[in-house]
């Protein structure tokens, strides 16, 4: 069997250069030049969104027959208005009328039917992390290098945000609690070990924090989390998961740090995964992560499936024929050290490298 088998790698990391390029969803305009420096809330590149197309039904809005709606009308198409403007009436005692739901122009008039289209918001790309640009385009995306600590997670809700951290677990297998939290935390990240209640999160979003970091989460909780305005990183997966002790050790020891969270959902085409950037002076040049590391003898692994699943090991052998499962299957396999549970041999699609 070959040794050279390349398995999804993980990076956590306490000193190493990182390199990260922010993209615009549309052509735009980059705001920043090579060897500038920026900050992590730095406006780095701006566009124009698309607008927004509105059929106002007149007759509804006003309270009255179409061909009264349609006298009311103050506007012709073309005329561009700001948000609040009247486009018709007022009318009656109550003076009802209908105004611009934004900034935008009156494209079409039909009889009581008004087409307005609403002018999009302005896309504002930030940097995310402290740094300087190495490259632009000019049009798309910049280039941001930094050196820091690099711990990737199993999960994030998709938003980014950047605060100092603040461990809030007594261990990395502590479950998050609402007695935990308090003003002290406002604006903090939090560093916290397993969540299975949304309480703790709705009170996290009162202290208006910048992130929680999670070693566990309950699944059930998907749904609120996606819906919280800050980004939520769930460094081992769903269930009762402790915090691996290599994460816990890295956050907890920079904890009064800063540090930029990046909640994007994992893409296994890109390699791309949410990812926890904590950035620290450096007196010499540090190397970038290795993005494929092959599976040998004694490469750091993590299990990501039951009956092992978060446990960390050492490998040591990747057996050369097929494993015989009691399931029935036969899959490639490696014999891991776990830490915590000594030698186990485990398939190799159920692993991770860790670096």
């Amino acid at each position: 069997m070959d040794t050279d088998t390349i398995v999804p790698v993980t990076h956590i990391l306490p000193l190493v250069t990182i390199r990260r390029d922010r993209k615009l969803p549309v052509p735009g305009t980059v705001l920043v030049r090579v060897n500038e420096r920026v900050q992590a809330m730095d406006v780095i590149a701006t566009a124009d969104v698309a607008p927004r197309h509105l059929v106002i039904d007149l007759t509804r809005a006003l309270g009255i027959d179409a061909a009264s709606a349609a006298q009311q009308v103050k506007r012709q198409p073309g005329d561009r208005v700001e948000a609040g403007d009247i486009l018709a009436g007022p009318i009656g005692l109550t003076r009802r009328a209908v105004r611009a739901p934004a900034d935008g122009v009156v494209v079409a008039l039909s009889g009581a039917k008004l087409v307005f289209e609403a002018s999009g918001e302005p896309f504002e790309l930030k940097a995310g992390f402290p740094g300087v640009v190495t490259a632009t385009d000019g049009t798309w995306s910049a280039t941001i290098e930094t050196t820091g600590a690099l711990i990737q997670a199993a999960w994030g809700n998709g938003r980014q945000d950047f605060g100092v951290m603040r461990l809030v677990s007594r261990g990395p297998g502590d479950r998050l609690q609402t007695d935990q939290l308090d003003i002290n935390l406002r604006g903090a990240v939090l560093i916290a070990g397993v969540c299975d209640h949304p309480a703790p999160l709705h009170q996290a979003t009162e202290l208006s924090v910048r992130g929680v970091v999670l070693g566990g989460m309950s699944a059930e909780l998907i749904p609120m989390t996606q819906r919280l305005p800050y980004p939520v990183l769930v460094t081992e997966g769903f269930g009762p998961l402790a915090m691996s002790s290599a994460v816990y050790t890295l956050l907890s020891t920079n904890a009064g740090r800063e540090a930029a969270l990046d909640g994007r959902m994992a893409d296994p085409f890109t390699g791309e995964k949410p990812e926890i950037i904590i950035p620290l002076p450096s007196p010499q040049r540090t190397n970038l992560p290795q993005d494929i590391i092959p599976l040998a003898a004694g490469v750091r692994v993590r299990v990501l499936r039951k009956p092992y699943h978060g446990s960390v090991g050492q490998v040591r052998e990747v057996i050369p024929s097929a494993v015989s499962y009691p399931s029935g299957l036969l899959a490639a396999s490696v014999k891991v050290d776990l830490d915590e549970t000594g030698p186990r041999v485990v398939p190799q699609a159920d692993i991770e490298i860790i670096q």
